[in-house]
């Protein structure tokens, strides 16, 4: 780089099984992208660049760790020219961290510290972090925190019926998803919703809603943890807490079984018994496969309505994420039961996939946004280093 110039800026998605990457000019072109996907619990990794077949990367036993590296290496740094910075994805950023955070040893001990409340994610945003700080010594990297976005929650939703000193210690909603909520937030003036009350519905392997005024985080479904909200691929969403106190007694007081099973056995995987996969799980002729969909379908709408009520209504909803965008089924089982609340779903525009997904009679309009939270961590990146 010469004066602070560069070519790129990088940014790294590390989720639960897979990871995102981006490549970004510093006018937010989008240069280069893909995914490893399939990581973990014994399957084969595999590489997805857009316009090129997919390809096995690794092997059955690598992790992110292991695959990080390789990633990075072979496939970002030939495309990259000079990086100016890399953005990751950190879901769990507690009370402590509320906006982006360039990273030194001390924002990264307060990440690891936060690993027990998002053990299937923060780990895997450690591993992202510090294969791109072995990669690219000396350049700036920058957390960027899912739950920052839901800050703006009032306290009376954050905190739980407890006694307040365990709000105090930490023991709080603090919702998630917040980067995909904030791209959303962004789209709305386009939309021709620039102010009001919007439900958003991040759908997909974890999935969680937001309700927003005026594009402000206000209520959301997920709480402490990842687990809590909506039923998921692999998690449960809300639950009885009676239900895990039981659990606990049924596997002899062993929490980390339950926490296996509450955190990779659940949810549409756990009910059909077959997938946490939307796609395979609507493609299936079998029964329990249909009676998961059923139930995801239940949830959702039960938790829509609960986001319109503490919004006191609802201007728009929108879909987003990979069920969102892509299922269009689920959108539109969801719409006809909101048709009390004034949504009118175009058959044609929905299975067409289209942005508006409701008649221009509609009372209510609902959209589909494409989730990318790579351009809302470069955009991070970006102003980080115009400081």
């Amino acid at each position: 780089m010469t004066d602070g110039a560069y070519d790129s800026l990088l940014a790294l998605n590390c989720g639960s099984s897979s990871i995102k990457f981006a490549l970004f000019t510093p006018g937010m072109e989008r240069t280069l992208w893909g995914l490893v996907e399939a990581i973990g619990h014994g399957q084969m990794p595999r590489l997805v660049l857009p316009g090129r077949e997919t390809v096995a990367f690794g092997t059955e036993n690598d992790g992110h760790a292991d695959l990080l590296p390789r990633l990075i290496d072979e496939i970002v740094l030939p495309h990259a020219g000079a990086i100016g910075g890399v953005g990751h994805r950190v879901v769990h950023g507690g009370e402590r961290f509320a906006a982006p955070m360039a990273i030194d040893a001390t924002v990264r001990s307060g990440i690891a510290d936060l690993a027990p409340l998002a053990p299937g994610h923060q780990p895997h945003n450690l591993a992202g972090i510090d294969a791109a700080i072995a990669a690219l010594p000396g350049i700036i990297q920058v957390a960027c925190f899912d739950t920052a976005f839901h800050a703006s929650v009032p306290a009376v939703r954050r905190e739980m019926p407890l006694p307040r000193a365990y709000a105090r210690q930490g023991l709080i909603r603090y919702g998630f998803h917040g980067l995909s909520y904030e791209h959303v937030a962004q789209n709305l003036p386009r939309l021709g919703v620039p102010r009001g009350r919007v439900v958003a519905c991040h759908l997909g392997n974890g999935s969680s809603i937001s309700g927003m005024i005026d594009g402000v985080s206000r209520w959301t479904s997920m709480g402490f943890t990842p687990l809590d909200g909506l039923m998921m691929g692999q998690r449960p969403g809300r639950l009885d807490p009676g239900a895990v106190l039981w659990l606990l007694e049924q596997f002899g007081g062993d929490a980390e079984k339950v926490s296996k099973l509450l955190y990779h056995q659940s949810g549409l995987s756990g009910v059909s018994g077959i997938s946490g996969d939307m796609r395979t799980l609507l493609a299936s002729g079998e029964a329990d496969a249909a009676f998961a969909v059923d139930m995801y379908v239940d949830r959702l709408v039960g938790e829509i309505g609960a986001a319109a009520a503490s919004l006191e209504g609802i201007d728009a909803l929108v879909f987003s994420g990979g069920i969102g965008e892509n299922a269009a089924p689920i959108r539109a089982r969801t719409l006809a039961k909101l048709e009390w609340l004034g949504f009118a779903v175009d058959p044609e525009a929905n299975a067409a996939g289209a942005e508006r997904l409701t008649r221009d009679s509609s009372a209510r309009p609902a959209f589909v946004v494409r989730a990318d939270e790579e351009l809302v961590i470069a955009r991070a990146v970006a102003r980080t280093l115009a400081r």
